[in-house]
């Protein structure tokens, strides 16, 4: 469910990295296709986006100019007199994206489509996206993201990932001690990576003070900074969305709903059991209910650096629910442990299925004691690598 659901008109609608590594970890997960593993252990044409369906189109009219698309937009979101952002957003999606559908809508298909390969360093996202985008000559395709010596196909979750990364990385040096006149040319840049992260189902930057919100998206004389931010959502065609539809910048709003709570997290992350009955049921039982232990400690603080956020981001990409909410229903799948040891229960995720593997015991290995069992979950969601090192 999207976050602003709830204002619709009865329609659908931070952990840290880890550095060196020395041990792998190995699991076999189908597919390959956004794996997130830990590293190491110490002691997925031009025609618009049909991911969501064509309702709003108008097949008389061609969308491959940027400001038709983006005009043809608003006059439809006027025209059905669109009540909340999110469906604004939707009808921007349909109209402005094209190439590739955004995310996996069945795991017995692939992804086809014209795509914007980047390859990415971890290390320095900001730098290496700007290398890889300025050559890009349609930034209306989709995204597809591959970070240096990290083994994952990107259907979604490695996108995500990159997008969660640049504006932690925006925030900090860009909007964390106000807007700097002495580099108002790199604002630009930031203004477009914003505006692709909205449109393609990234998180929404959520830290743009007001002040400047109101400033961007207005007539009004722009300041250098300003200007530069403009122009950056002008090449996705959200400035003048914006401008023509105020409600739409209520997404880049803080808002409580946007914090993730324990019961929000239980809930998207649905468990996938084994019948009633079963011995194997029994040791799902066992492993999801440490699990949820687990997560009230980290919801209480008690995991050090983890924290809700953290979990979710491992498991889909994300460290909240994204406005349209996930294409895929994030779950966790319960699998046999491996071998005899404790890293044998270390969590795995298919960010782009947005599935989380728990390892569960057996008659022949048992579960290690709770200590040892969040040692290893303390480790495996402080993580952010993709596949193995």
């Amino acid at each position: 469910m999207g976050l602003y659901e709830n204002l619709a008109d009865n329609g659908s609608c931070d952990g840290d990295d880890v550095g060196e590594s020395n041990q792998v970890v190995t699991q076999n997960i189908p597919d390959n296709n956004g794996e997130r593993r830990p590293v190491s252990l110490s002691p997925e044409t031009t025609a618009v986006n049909q991911a969501s369906g064509n309702n709003y189109l108008n097949t008389e009219v061609s969308t491959d100019n940027l400001g038709t698309a983006t005009a043809e937009c608003i006059r439809v979101c006027k025209e059905r007199d669109l009540g909340n952002p999110v469906e604004i957003l939707k009808c921007a999606q349909k109209f402005i994206l094209q190439g590739r559908p955004l995310d996996v809508t069945s795991l017995s298909q692939p992804l086809d489509g014209e795509t914007n390969f980047v390859c990415i360093d971890r290390y320095q996202v900001l730098k290496s996206a700007k290398e890889e985008l300025n050559d890009i000559e349609n930034p209306r395709l989709t995204l597809e993201v591959s970070f240096y010596g990290e083994a994952a196909n990107d259907a979604g979750g490695p996108r995500k990932e990159f997008f969660r990364l640049c504006l932690k990385e925006i925030k900090d040096k860009y909007f964390g001690n106000g807007l700097n006149d002495l580099i108002a040319e790199e604002y630009e840049f930031v203004g477009m990576i914003m505006a692709l992260s909205i449109l393609q189902n990234g998180p929404v930057p959520r830290f743009v003070p007001e002040e400047i919100l109101q400033q961007v998206f207005s007539d009004a004389p722009p300041g250098p900074c300003i200007a530069e931010l403009r122009k950056g959502f002008m090449k996705l065609g959200l400035y003048e969305i914006a401008k023509s539809l105020p409600l739409f910048v209520h997404l880049m709003r803080p808002n409580d709903a946007n914090q993730l709570s324990r019961k929000q997290l239980v809930f998207l992350l649905k468990p996938s059991f084994s019948e009633e009955g079963t011995n194997a049921r029994k040791y799902e039982n066992d492993v999801y209910a440490a699990f949820t232990k687990y997560v009230r400690e980290s919801a209480g603080g008690k995991r050090g650096s983890i924290t809700l956020g953290c979990i979710l981001q491992f498991a889909t990409g994300l460290d909240e629910e994204p406005p349209l909410g996930f294409e895929l229903q994030p779950c966790i799948q319960f699998v046999a442990a491996p071998q005899n040891n404790k890293w044998s229960f270390i969590p795995t995720a298919n960010t782009c299925s947005a599935t989380l593997f728990l390892p569960k015991g057996s008659y022949d290995l048992p579960l290690p004691t709770e200590k040892e069992l969040f040692e290893v979950y303390d480790f495996a969601f402080s993580n952010s690598y993709f596949g193995l090192a």
